[in-house]
């Protein structure tokens, strides 16, 4: 058995509305829907967004009752959420496309196998441009 590739990552956010906004402004994710899983009563809002170049989906939760914590990678859970981009080049427009917004995110950085750029989302959660070296 095996997997053919990821169906969808779902994170939970403070702020819908917020987060929303960044997703799409920062990475170019587009409102794909309203997410319907569940009885209204017992969940919580739940938002698809999709990018429209790549289809990765992207479910975005915020629940009725939360912790106002930032994101905290050094808890048990999900570090970080990385992406592939096609060409060495794209790390340095994503880099140049930050800076332009305004948005904070590392220095693209050559981890040996792969270069990548982080950029946090408004709960700090990190995603990752990841461009995988030839082999």
């Amino acid at each position: 058995m095996t997997f053919s590739a990821v169906a969808h990552v779902a994170i939970v956010v403070r702020d819908m509305a917020a987060s929303i906004a960044w997703y799409e402004r920062v990475l170019g994710f587009e409102r794909s829907g309203e997410a319907k899983e569940g009885p209204p009563e017992a969940g919580h809002p739940r938002q698809l967004l999709k990018h429209p170049d790549s289809g990765f989906v992207l479910g975005i939760h915020e629940p009725h009752r939360r912790s106002d914590d930032l994101f905290d990678p050094s808890r048990t859970g999900l570090d970080h959420v990385a992406v592939h981009v096609s060409e060495r080049a794209d790390l340095d427009a994503w880099s140049a496309r930050f800076d332009e917004l305004g948005v904070e995110h590392s220095p693209v950085r050559d981890a040996g196998y792969a270069e990548f750029v982080s950029v946090f989302d408004p709960d700090r959660i990190a995603w990752e441009l990841w461009w995988a070296k030839p082999s």
